[in-house]
C-alpha cells in the first residue's frame, strides 16, 4: 500500500469518526430538550373591590394604564359609608381612603397594569363587588405544558434553562421555577412555571404581555458521557477564545 493510499484511508477513517461524533452529539442535544405542547405568558392578578355599596362617581384610569401603589382607581359616593361614619364607625380597609367630600376612594394596592374594569362611572356597585383587576408589576411568567415520558420527567430540575420563543421568533432565556405533574396513560403531563428577567411587561415591542402564546424549549438534565465530553470541549474552546 502506497503512502497516498494510507493517507486516503486515514483521512476516510477520521472523517467517518468526526461525522459519527457530530451525529451522536446532535442526537444527544435533541434528546436533551423538550418542547412545550402549549405555553403562554401569565401574570398575577389583584382584584379591586368595593368595601361599601355606592355609585361610581369617577374612574380616572383605563385598561392598559400603568398605576402605582396609592393611585386613585375609583371614587364612590356611598350612603352606607356616610351613615356609618355619622355613627362613629365606617372604618375603611387598606388601599381605600375617604376624601374631604366624604367619598370613598379606591386605590391601587400595588404597582401594576390595569387589565380589567367592570365598574363604569354612574353605575351602582354592591359591597364586596369587584370593580376591576390590576396585574402586579414584575409578576409575568410563562406557564408551559409538556407531555413527557417517565425518564424525561426524571430529568426535569428546578433552575434548568428554558428558551422562550416569542411569536416573532425572538427569544428570551428563562429557568424552571416550579413543576406540577399528573400522569395520563403512563406519561407525565407536566406544567412548568418559567421565570425570566426578560419578561418585563411591554418588552419585545409589546409582545411580552399576559396572554401572549409562546413556545418554551426546556433543557433536560443530561449527565451522559457525550454531554460530559461536550461540556469539557466547550469549556476548553471558550477558554481559548477568552
Amino acid at each position: 500500500m502506497t503512502w497516498a493510499s494510507r493517507l486516503r484511508l486515514l483521512f476516510g477513517v477520521v472523517l467517518v469518526l468526526v461525522l459519527a461524533a457530530l451525529a451522536t452529539y446532535k442526537l444527544n442535544e435533541n434528546r436533551g430538550r423538550a418542547t412545550s405542547t402549549s405555553a403562554q405568558i401569565v401574570g398575577q392578578e389583584i382584584a379591586v373591590g368595593a368595601p361599601y355599596a355606592g355609585i361610581v362617581l369617577d374612574r380616572p384610569v383605563k385598561v392598559g394604564d400603568q398605576v402605582h401603589k396609592g393611585d386613585t382607581l375609583f371614587t364612590i359616593d356611598s350612603a352606607t359609608l356616610s351613615q356609618a361614619r355619622a355613627q362613629g364607625a365606617g372604618q375603611v380597609p387598606d388601599a381605600t381612603v375617604v376624601d374631604k367630600a366624604g367619598h370613598l376612594v379606591v386605590q391601587a394596592a400595588e404597582d401594576g397594569t390595569v387589565t380589567q374594569l367592570q365598574a363604569q362611572p354612574g353605575s351602582f356597585v354592591q359591597a364586596g363587588g369587584q370593580l376591576g383587576t390590576v396585574q402586579r408589576a414584575g409578576s409575568l411568567t410563562v406557564e408551559a405544558q409538556y407531555t413527557l415520558t417517565p425518564k424525561e420527567y426524571a430529568r426535569v430540575s428546578k433552575q434548568e434553562p428554558v428558551t422562550i420563543v416569542l411569536p416573532d421568533q425572538r427569544t428570551v432565556v428563562g429557568s424552571v421555577d416550579q413543576v406540577r405533574v399528573t400522569t395520563v396513560n403512563g406519561k407525565a403531563q407536566a406544567v412548568v412555571d418559567v421565570t425570566s428577567p426578560g419578561l418585563a411587561s411591554g418588552a419585545g415591542d409589546g409582545m411580552v404581555t399576559a396572554g401572549t402564546p409562546v413556545v418554551a424549549q426546556l433543557q433536560l438534565r443530561n449527565d451522559g458521557v457525550v454531554t460530559t465530553v461536550a461540556d469539557k470541549v466547550r469549556t476548553y474552546v471558550q477558554g481559548l477564545i477568552g
